[in-house]
């Protein structure tokens, strides 16, 4: 299967020859009840967001979309908005493409929010191709062994960024897709005996809600990141690869780590 991220969007499709699968990750609707009680009053993200999800569809020609995770965002429990807004846009996906949700660590309740149709996977992930070549998951829990066993391994979980700063103090944040490796003897035993061969690479996806922020990966180190595999330190972060939304390639993360 082929996997190419979409110019200027952080969002990639999964293709073969019968099907294009868009995946996008951490929409974290909802987010808006959060910022309200700051004092920060915005409109629903929800309309803006469907905009957005029906002209990729639309464009990339997809007959699957997959949600990596963290569609919504209140936890442990689910506020009235989110109940009123997300079965309402899931049915709209519906009429278009197949849906179906990773869960995250923010999605508790959504099994119960999505209507007829929209298939929910477990947190573990799930794998895509007859060759198994592409996994898929959240990123808040350890892969599973079948995941291991894939050529390229997605996740998302930490909306990576990169932050750039100038001479006179200004500072600004861009999201940017990590080309990782992963580092075997990170892993716990008892996954370690799992592993048979190279471990997948690592493909870290960019947040597709647009008030969730980024985690700024050349000022933080591995393990000040989220989730078990950069606890361990089983991320090589600092040889990953950063890339902006429209393709271009920023260095290492170790190297921006000097500027």
């Amino acid at each position: 299967m082929r996997v190419t991220p979409i110019y200027g969007a952080p969002a990639l499709v999964v293709a073969d020859a019968k099907e294009r699968a868009l995946v996008v990750a951490d929409l974290h609707l909802g987010i808006e009840g959060e910022l309200a009680k700051r004092g920060i009053s915005l409109p629903s993200q929800v309309p803006k967001v469907k905009a957005r999800l029906l002209e990729l569809i639309r464009q990339q020609g997809a007959d699957r979309l997959i949600f990596l995770g963290d569609v919504k965002h209140n936890v442990p429990i689910a506020t009235w908005q989110e109940w009123r807004e997300l079965p309402k846009l899931f049915e709209e996906l519906l009429k278009l493409v197949r849906v179906e949700i990773v869960r995250g660590n923010h999605d508790g309740d959504l099994g119960r929010m999505v209507p007829r149709g929209v298939i929910v996977h477990g947190a573990r992930g799930i794998v895509l191709g007859k060759r198994r070549s592409v996994g898929l998951m959240h990123g808040h829990t350890w892969p599973s062994p079948a995941l291991l066993k894939t050529k390229l391994l997605v996740v998302a979980h930490n909306h990576p960024a990169v932050e750039f700063r100038d001479e006179l103090g200004g500072r600004t944040i861009e999201p940017v897709w990590l080309r990782c490796k992963l580092d075997a003897s990170r892993f716990p035993k008892k996954i370690q005996k799992e592993i048979n061969g190279d471990l997948p690479e690592l493909l870290i996806m960019p947040a597709f809600g647009e008030l969730v922020g980024g985690a700024a990966v050349n000022r933080a180190m591995p393990k000040e990141l989220l989730g078990p595999i950069f606890k361990a330190g089983a991320v090589c972060l600092d040889d990953a690869g950063a890339y902006l939304l429209d393709g271009t390639f920023l260095g290492t993360v170790g190297g921006l780590r000097k500027f």
